[in-house]
């Protein structure tokens, strides 16, 4: 990915009044969404079963699960939830090697670090998330992670996002949340957070 000619970094040091940085994880802080959806569709090959990008995108930010659920429903998958969320699992884990942290995003979390308290608020389990922070070397930026293991209910709803601002101990309007889907987006508004959609700095 190359940097769109804006700067993401200078978008945020314009903001005033921050006391913690939030982030989201696939598609936001790693290049994850093309591993992703192509083990979607590889897990789904045996059944004749495709769907666009545009569909997935829709759905980003939910649960691996949940989105499991979801696409089984919408497509007529004649699998249980958990064979295809586990089929799916395995072939991402198999292209790890493939994942990269954007470079607009790399530029904030470095310029921030043991400045201001940053957390990742992911619908990625926490082993996923676990795996993709420490393999692509910026798990030691983050302070708190938040994952569809520490909730109860996922994003759009701001649970996830405001876990992270009791646990920094913030109110929430001094949160500067980092989105790539709509459901982040959505849930950070709910959340009172400031948020930008980082889709525009990216190309």
């Amino acid at each position: 990915m190359k940097l769109n000619n804006s700067s993401l970094l200078g978008t945020v040091l314009d903001k005033t009044e921050i006391e913690a940085l939030i982030f989201d994880m696939d598609g936001t802080l790693v290049d994850t969404l093309p591993v992703h959806y192509a083990a979607w569709l590889k897990a789904c090959s045996e059944h004749n079963v495709h769907f666009s990008m545009e569909y997935f995108i829709k759905l980003t930010g939910r649960p691996a699960l949940e989105l499991s659920k979801d696409i089984i429903r919408d497509f007529n998958v004649p699998m249980e939830p958990m064979e295809l969320w586990e089929k799916k699992e395995a072939l991402v884990k198999g292209q790890f090697n493939r994942m990269e942290v954007f470079p607009a995003i790399a530029e904030v979390i470095s310029h921030f670090h043991k400045k201001v308290p940053m957390a990742v608020g992911t619908g990625a389990t926490k082993a996923m998330a676990t795996d993709i922070l420490e393999l692509t070397k910026i798990d030691h930026y983050f302070d708190y992670i938040v994952t569809s293991d520490d909730v109860q209910n996922y994003k759009p709803h701001p649970e996830t996002f405001l876990k992270s601002a009791d646990f920094f101990g913030v109110d929430p309007s001094k949160c500067l949340v980092f989105e790539d889907g709509q459901l982040g987006i959505d849930a950070a508004k709910e959340a009172g957070m400031m948020v930008i959609d980082v889709k525009p700095f990216y190309s």
